[in-house]
């Protein structure tokens, strides 16, 4: 019997009230776990912010250099055209007259397969001497035709053929080298034998005055002449091909189909413009931009590329709102937990100060129980090697302080119950420590290696799960291998004790283990004569934690199966099972049966 006193007890009562109305305060750990969140929500939402960030710029540099190379492309396609065109007229001798011109163009199906272009002609290069034959010449042909304008370069350049003619009509025999731009090119393209596009240059033909260019490509009396001289000895005119800068752009890349805007600059001056506030997908806040410099048949040209309203509205994303609002969200619930906590402590108090004088006499009667219970807890938080043995040992002083108390009538029955319940609690719990660091220490230090007799193994399980003979018995010869044999004993132990533990009727169960060799590892199989699992549960149960079955039916820490699969893993093996209910089950799992095998497991690993 402890003897109390009252008034010391009092003291105590007094003392543990005032720490109570302490706890049913907010404190500063409780605030130091809303910020933390807090502080966990914004790292998220920062994280997420910056993945979908990244994941947009990507998408803006592929879909930006998608349209540049669309545009290269589609100049090399231009540019094909144009030496089909001198093929043409080599194959036709050196000249071609204007009906073969036609018929050659017409083969092109220039409206079909190259928008954007605005025509394929024929350049000349007439002398001064010769031009009044030249136009002799062609008038046979086409009676109106004229060289224009007049100007003082050494030699003449005029459009011989444009096809289509009608739209390109004003452009029939222009002289090109009447202006620096197109002149320029024109001797570049003859001096070098390469295509070549002219500086921008508003056309003739072009009733909207906005920006093009010529293209040209040389061809030659004799083939392939190889020095500057012979070049321009050789030289006989160009095929040609008229743009509109506009038109290019708007038949290379489909406004529908993409979500840039693109912005291009040969030199100085801009030749075409999307980025205007009067387009109707343009964004003056541009989510990205870039510039991208490419060398154009003699020309550099800018594309100043940025993304339009259509690349925000798809890109956009309300994932980093949604973890910023939920996390604030849980912010919320902690702090209202915590107020809510503060409150139901503030109203046992309250709850407290209205006991009757029974009941006080019974707290009075427990107070030197409490005092004792309070210095083992103070000595028990210091005894950092058995934490749970101390919880345990707290359980015993409270039943043997409770025992007057238990045995009494009025004694409320729930009391020895949950006492009982707080030890198997902590011995789980101590279970599942145990089973937690045994998980973890699989694989890991140096273990060494030794012969284990699997036949003898199966004799100590069957002693120490006291099992009949024939219970655990082997399926053929069982192996004698050098392993590691604290980790192999484990793996049995813990297949063969889960057939017996699950087992709905332990004195008839059968358990078999089978060996195979498969190559250079061995295949286990521990099979049982169970109720069977379920193939909807075969994934689960090699998890950490994870049982089939109640804990309060069957003392389990859910972790032997998660140690078999990482123990044999580690080995480079692999682990299944095979069960239907009502059939059985098989465990299998591969093993390796030399040391040399596990020897280059260990080195692929590391």
């Amino acid at each position: 019997m402890h003897r109390t006193n009252p008034t010391t007890d009092g003291r105590g009562v007094e003392s543990e009230r005032e720490r109570l109305g302490r706890s049913a305060r907010l404190h500063w750990f409780h605030w130091l776990i809303v910020i933390l969140s807090g502080v966990l929500t914004l790292a998220a939402w920062h994280i997420s912010k910056t993945q979908l960030d990244e994941k947009n710029a990507l998408q803006f540099d592929r879909e930006a250099s998608q349209a540049v190379a669309l545009v290269e492309e589609r100049m090399r396609r231009y540019e094909d055209a144009l030496w089909s065109g001198v093929a043409a007229i080599e194959a036709s001798g050196g000249d071609i007259g204007y009906a073969q011109w036609r018929a050659f163009a017409s083969s092109l199906h220039i409206d079909q397969k190259y928008p954007g272009i605005s025509g394929i002609g024929v350049i000349r290069q007439v002398s001064r001497e010769s031009m009044s034959d030249f136009i002799a010449e062609q008038r046979r042909q086409r009676p109106g035709f004229t060289i224009f304008p007049a100007h003082n370069a050494p030699e003449l350049f005029p459009i011989v053929y444009i096809e289509p003619e009608e739209p390109n009509a004003k452009a029939v025999g222009l002289d090109i080298a009447h202006e620096a731009n197109r002149y320029e090119a024109a001797l570049n393209t003859r001096d070098r034998g390469v295509a070549q596009i002219t500086a921008p240059i508003v056309l003739v033909q072009d009733s909207g005055h906005t920006p093009g260019f010529l293209f040209y490509v040389p061809f030659y009396r004799s083939p392939d002449p190889a020095t500057l001289e012979l070049r321009r000895e050789a030289f006989s005119g160009m095929v040609y091909a008229p743009f509109v800068v506009k038109n290019l752009m708007e038949g290379t890349l489909d406004k529908s189909k993409r979500r840039v805007a693109i912005t291009l600059a040969d030199g100085d001056e801009v030749i075409y413009d999307e980025n205007q506030s009067d387009e109707p997908d343009y964004d003056p806040e541009a989510l990205f931009t870039r510039t991208v410099t490419v060398n154009q048949y003699g020309r550099v040209w800018e594309f100043n590329i940025a993304t339009t309203k259509s690349f925000r509205s798809d890109s956009s994303s309300s994932q980093p709102t949604l973890i910023l609002v939920g996390g604030i969200g849980i912010d919320l619930l902690l702090l209202t937990l915590f107020v809510l906590l503060t409150r139901a402590s503030r109203r046992t108090l309250e709850f407290a100060d209205r006991m009757t004088i029974a009941i006080r006499t019974q707290a009075e009667a427990l107070a030197v129980s409490n005092s004792d219970l309070e210095s083992f807890a103070y000595v028990a938080s210091h005894d950092l090697r058995t934490p749970l043995r101390g919880i345990i040992d707290l359980s015993d002083y409270l039943q043997e302080d409770l025992e007057t108390y238990i045995a009494t009538a009025d004694a409320n029955p729930d009391v020895s119950r949950n006492l009982q319940r707080l030890k198997q609690q902590t011995m789980r719990m101590e279970d599942l420590i145990k089973g937690i660091l045994e998980y973890s220490s699989v694989g890991g230090g140096k273990e060494t290696t030794s012969l284990i007799d699997v036949n003898t193994l199966l004799h100590v399980q069957r002693d120490e799960l006291d099992l009949r003979e024939g219970q655990l018995q082997a399926d053929g010869e069982l192996p004698v291998l050098e392993t590691y044999p604290v980790r192999f004993s484990q793996v049995m132990s813990n297949l063969i004790g889960n057939a017996f533990k699950y087992h709905h009727d332990r004195d008839h169960a059968v358990v078999t283990v089978k060996c195979d060799a498969e190559g250079d590892y061995l295949r286990f199989s521990v099979s049982d004569n169970g109720p069977g699992i379920d193939p909807k549960f075969h994934g689960r149960i090699f998890e950490v934690f994870q049982t089939l079955q109640s804990k309060d039916t069957i003392e389990s820490t859910g972790i032997g199966l998660a140690i078999v699969k990482k123990s044999v893993e580690a080995l480079g093996g692999d682990v299944t099972v095979e069960s239907v209910p009502g059939t059985g089950t098989t465990f299998s799992f591969t093993w390796p049966q030399s040391i040399a095998a596990r020897r280059v497991l260990e080195q692929a690993v590391i």
